[in-house]
């Protein structure tokens, strides 16, 4: 069965007929009864006041949280717990809103105590309101910027347009390390993975874990994309069984390849050398992309890319590709999109990451390139056996001495990739796959 990742849902429910809502309503009438009859008191001139339908968490914060460690002292051996504290805007929540999830990719340090934290900031389209369900039953309370949230296990927030008349539910999960330490170490997983044909495979995110797939093949959200022998769009929920979507009509967008998957698009390089978008997640319609130069300085093999969602704006996803041009015998090109999928100023262009003598810290060219969004971070790995980092968003890249490869690492090709839990998986063409972690 094709999985439609792209339908945004629709959040549309008769509150009245739901019971446990009858509590939250009787308050919201007399709140709603009392505002209309000192409203009714005002002349037009005093009072002007407008409700909204649409419904959406847009802004999540923790505040400070208690960290617990333990420790052995040296000369009685007796242990102690030593309490800290984290920052938790250290700590940025990603909101996903097609999958209405609200969740950290950098996992707050292992001890850290989320039975008992507090929602700093929680902002709404159009001033929202917010309820959270308990832990024991399917009651809401109102949310509150100063009571403390247990999170041992994720927790789901409701949000109720102005009007009053749609909701949308949240899970909101804070991810923690499972190890001690900041220092980021390898294990050995498996040894057993090599493929013949190595140089045509990638690694992407698979539901929890990780799988190796054709390199032509793109996924997110436990749904998978490739080319089909046609150039249409097919998708799987399984990476076994791949069908195009019921009912709608495709339009060959005559793709060379697929490069990623955002939120709510898909970009891909056409045969024309151009870069392609569709704005849905089903891959049946295509449009020529804008670019700020030349479409000649486009990669055109060894192609690499990564999305993450982009902080600093609402609805809006960073992607950023890489990979070898004609143009450029020594470097590999970078492009970066910040592509909004979203809202009143929905678009954006592709911007070339201009490599010039001021830039001594250009990303080499080489073979096998792959690159990973890790603790807010771009990777980048290759032939070369060398982690780079880039700490600009694709700009510049320098070793990444914190995140070194395995000192054992075999094989001559690398693939890299960040699991749904937000941990760096790499495989080799020698059959080893690692797991990448802090110790």
């Amino acid at each position: 069965m094709a999985c439609f990742c792209g339908n945004v849902r629709k959040f549309a429910a008769d509150l009245f007929k739901q019971d446990i809502m009858k509590n939250i309503f009787r308050t919201l009438c007399v709140l709603c009864g009392a505002s209309f009859a000192l409203t009714s008191c005002l002349s037009d001139d005093d009072v002007n006041t407008t409700t909204y339908g649409d419904v959406a968490i847009t802004q999540f914060t923790v505040g400070t949280l208690n960290r617990y460690t333990q420790s052995v002292s040296s000369s009685t051996g007796n242990d102690t717990i030593i309490k800290t504290t984290v920052t938790g805007t250290n700590y940025p929540m990603t909101i996903d809103q097609v999958g209405c999830a609200i969740y950290n990719r950098k996992s707050l340090p292992a001890g850290t105590d989320i039975a008992h934290v507090v929602c700093s900031t929680v902002s709404t389209k159009n001033s929202g309101a917010v309820a959270i369900k308990l832990l024991t039953s399917d009651s809401l309370t109102w949310l509150s910027t100063k009571d403390s949230i247990d999170f041992s296990q994720p927790r789901i927030f409701r949000v109720f347009s102005s009007d009053g008349k749609e909701q949308r539910d949240y899970t909101v999960t804070l991810n923690v390390s499972e190890t001690e330490g900041t220092t980021f170490g390898w294990t050995m997983k498996r040894n057993d993975i090599a493929s013949e044909q190595f140089a045509n495979k990638h690694l992407i995110a698979w539901g929890d874990s990780v799988a190796l797939v054709d390199r032509g093949i793109i996924a997110a959200n436990d749904c998978a994309y490739r080319l089909n022998g046609e150039g249409l769009v097919e998708t799987s929920s399984d990476l076994q069984d791949w069908t195009l979507a019921n009912g709608v009509t495709y339009t060959n967008g005559h793709l060379k390849q697929l490069i990623a998957v955002g939120t709510r698009q898909l970009f891909a390089l056409g045969e024309d050398g151009r870069m392609k978008l569709c704005d849905n997640l089903i891959g049946n319609e295509w449009e020529d992309e804008a670019l700020d130069d030349d479409a000649s300085l486009l990669p055109l093999e060894n192609i690499a890319a990564v999305v993450w969602p982009f902080a600093p704006a609402d609805y809006s996803d960073y992607v950023l590709m890489a990979g070898n041009s004609q143009q450029d015998e020594t470097s590999t090109v970078v492009w970066r999109k910040i592509s909004q999928y979203d809202g009143p100023t929905k678009g954006g262009q592709w911007a070339y990451m201009l490599v010039d003598d001021d830039n001594s810290y250009a990303l080499p060219r080489q073979d096998g390139l792959s690159l990973a969004y890790y603790d807010e971070l771009v990777l980048a790995v290759g032939a070369n056996k060398e982690m780079l980092q880039s700490v600009d968003q694709g700009i510049t890249w320098q070793t990444a001495s914190d995140y070194a490869l395995p000192a054992s690492l075999a094989g001559s090709l690398f693939s890299m990739a960040v699991d749904a839990q937000g941990r760096l998986w790499l495989v080799s063409d020698s059959g080893d796959l690692w797991l990448g972690s802090k110790k």
